[in-house]
């Protein structure tokens, strides 16, 4: 009695296609039916890893080629620089050739290419820092000499041996300064 009320328990917890089988069929039912999920569940894991790689593979294309574009921009930023500074060249080969000639012509022609180059370098966000007569600054200014000067007050930038220069506000050349020193 106890052997049928368990068929009947199996019967009752076995799917509506088990019922009337017998419990071996039902088990092979069962373990077809865990091996075919197991099988679709590796199938998804499967495409998922395809998407992983696809997705590295994509990040390091595109990683190789954001470096190559960084090279190509470094390699090339000057190039409109350059090109604007070619034509002061020309002016600078013609004031030589000019030289020969006339000396005040040349003189002009410095005086002009001078201009041009400050226009372009002031174009591009060069500026000069102005240091004669301020306070000295050690983020703008570098001394190379000290001189006593009782019309000055101790630290003013006296005179400017070389001109120093920003670029966006940023100090790509201290000036070199002689300063009051009066102690």
């Amino acid at each position: 009695m106890e052997e049928r009320e368990e068929r009947e328990t199996i019967d009752d917890r076995g799917s509506e296609e088990n019922k009337g089988k017998n419990p071996d069929e039902q088990i092979q039912n069962e373990k077809e039916n865990l091996l075919n999920q197991l099988e679709e569940k590796e199938k998804i894991i499967q495409d998922y890893k395809e998407r992983w790689l696809r997705a590295l593979a994509d990040y390091d294309n595109f990683r190789k080629r954001m470096e190559k574009e960084i090279k190509e921009v470094n390699l090339y930023a000057g190039e409109q620089l350059i090109k604007e500074i070619l034509p002061i060249l020309d002016n600078f080969e013609r004031a030589l050739k000019s030289a020969e000639n006339d000396l005040n012509s040349t003189i002009e022609g410095i005086k002009l290419i001078y201009n041009q180059l400050k226009n372009l370098l002031s174009k591009y966000g060069v500026a000069e820092i102005e240091a004669e007569g301020k306070p000295f600054d050690p983020y703008y200014h570098e001394v190379v000499m000290q001189v006593q000067n009782p019309e000055y007050d101790d630290n003013i930038v006296l005179e400017v041996l070389q001109k120093g220069y920003t670029f966006h506000s940023r100090v790509i050349r201290p000036c070199l300064v002689k300063v009051v020193k009066n102690n």
